[in-house]
């Protein structure tokens, strides 16, 4: 299957966040309200079409989506953390090796029949309780940009990653210049008063 490999961690964990940060926040609108934003994030991730998504996939996926956001909000504990994806593991996964017509084996681990919400909560579980197994629960972070509630996976070489995109990093840089700039502006206008204070009061 080469690069094509359609299941894999990698992939179930760049899905996972999508998923996740698909919820409302202070910045932005629920992004999962209709069978179709599922269907354009499944087809954005790489899932070969055709896709056929319906309300009961569109259900089970914000079940999925709390359930796995739930996670990232517990990351600071990790008997919290391994106690909720051993139960999202136990109520959703089934490893099992599967071979199709022209495709090699690959891993299943969703249920037989489940939706595509189950194989949301499922595969994303499984991508988390991974990386969490190789990085501990410091892979599990939020953005630190003001106001946005996305979260993002710490992995990779290099510092650790704090912002879920270039746009937040920007935004973050850009406010932290410029309240910079405004401290520096009060405290010349602080000096320039003490300096007039003290030539009035010279004889």
């Amino acid at each position: 299957m080469g690069a094509d490999v359609r299941f894999g961690p990698a992939r179930w964990g760049a899905l996972a966040v999508a998923l996740i940060n698909t919820a409302p926040s202070e910045r932005q609108e629920d992004l999962l309200t209709a069978a179709g934003q599922l269907r354009a994030l499944l087809l954005a991730h790489d899932e070969p079409g055709p896709v056929d998504v319906d309300d009961r996939d569109l259900a089970d996926a914000r079940q999925a989506r709390d359930a796995l956001g739930a996670v990232f909000s517990a990351r600071d504990s990790e008997q919290h953390v391994a106690a909720l994806l051993n139960d999202l593991l136990a109520r959703t996964a089934q490893p099992r090796l599967v071979e199709h017509e022209g495709v090699p084996l690959h891993l299943h681990v969703d249920a037989p029949g489940a939706s595509w919400g189950g194989w949301l909560a499922a595969s994303g579980a499984m991508a988390l309780a991974l990386l969490v197994a190789e990085h501990g629960t410091d892979v599990l972070a939020r953005c630190q940009a003001r106001g946005c509630a996305h979260v993002l996976l710490r992995t990779g070489p290099g510092p650790a990653r704090r912002f879920c995109d270039n746009a937040c990093a920007s935004r973050t840089r850009v406010a932290a210049y410029r309240a910079r700039q405004a401290g520096s502006t009060v405290h010349e206008a602080g000096n320039a008063g003490i300096a007039r204070g003290a030539q009035q009061s010279e004889p």
